[in-house]
């Protein structure tokens, strides 16, 4: 039976970090959280993040708008939302609705104010090897392979999911030159031929494709290092990308849905906030 990789003490390690750092310096991050529309979801989210950065001394407004707005006004609210300096962190909440352009909204948002590593310029930075910051999720992944001493030195890791959130992220981040990287790295997505060939030749498996389940011990070897990293909602309950019952055998080590990814993004999040704050003290 597999390992399981909990990241609940991960995250609680991280948290208890970051709100050291605050108590010490007598910090006052604030986050806004920006939601255009009333998708469930990402007002559910916000509000998970919200009551978790309360716990560490991190504050979050969220600030919710029509969805029928354009996308040039859309743009405005950003633009103003980024040079108020009441706020040292932004992330926008996605998906947006069919008729806001995501980019221009994107672009809008300050680098420095960036947390969630959403424009282009910060994700750029990313492959340039000179990040600002690195996005939660990618970080995440990264954070449980370390404390679970998970060495990816020359490992053959497979990516099956290429959003610009997770899977184009996490790739740049394995193969860098670094003690969490030095990976050989494949990204799949739904136009890969033979996807079980390739993801059973991975020794680590990260899965973020979005799709409940997706992912069963066809598509796995033994003892592979297994990271789950979808959040599906199925009639009120959390799943993930991967089908852990039958992939749980066969793995070597497994996240789980929840309390795996999860938890651990939102504190990799607020640790990026308190790292936003102190950008802003030093400009």
């Amino acid at each position: 039976m597999a390992l399981i990789l909990s990241g609940k003490k991960i995250a609680s390690e991280i948290k208890g970090e970051v709100k050291a750092r605050i108590e010490e310096t007598a910090a006052k991050p604030t986050l806004a959280a920006v939601i255009f529309g009333d998708d469930e979801g990402s007002l559910i989210y916000a509000r998970s993040k919200a009551r978790a950065a309360d716990k560490i001394g991190i504050n979050v407004e969220i600030l919710q708008f029509s969805a029928d707005i354009r996308t040039e006004e859309a743009v405005s609210i950003m633009t103003g939302i980024s040079g108020n300096k009441a706020y040292h962190g932004i992330i926008l909440e996605e998906p947006l609705p069919e008729n806001i352009d995501p980019f221009p909204v994107r672009e809008a948002i300050n680098p420095a104010k960036d947390v969630d590593c959403t424009t282009a310029g910060n994700i750029g930075r990313i492959i340039s090897g000179e990040p600002v910051f690195l996005p939660a999720t990618p970080l995440a992944i990264l954070e449980i392979l370390k404390k679970y001493r998970i060495d990816t030195n020359g490992k053959r890791a497979v990516i099956v999911g290429r959003s610009r959130t997770v899977g184009l992220p996490l790739a740049n981040m394995l193969l860098r030159k670094s003690p969490e990287g030095n990976a050989t790295v494949t990204v799949c997505h739904s136009r890969t031929r033979d996807l079980s060939k390739i993801t059973k030749s991975a020794e680590i498996l990260i899965v973020a494709i979005g799709k409940p389940g997706f992912v069963n011990r066809d598509h796995v070897s033994k003892d592979a290092v297994v990271i789950d990293v979808g959040t599906n909602y199925i009639d009120g309950k959390l799943i993930g990308d991967v089908d852990h019952d039958s992939v749980e055998p066969v793995a070597g080590s497994l996240t789980p849905v929840p309390g795996g990814v999860g938890p651990v993004t939102v504190s990799c999040l607020l640790r990026n906030a308190y790292k936003a704050y102190r950008l802003s003290r030093e400009m």
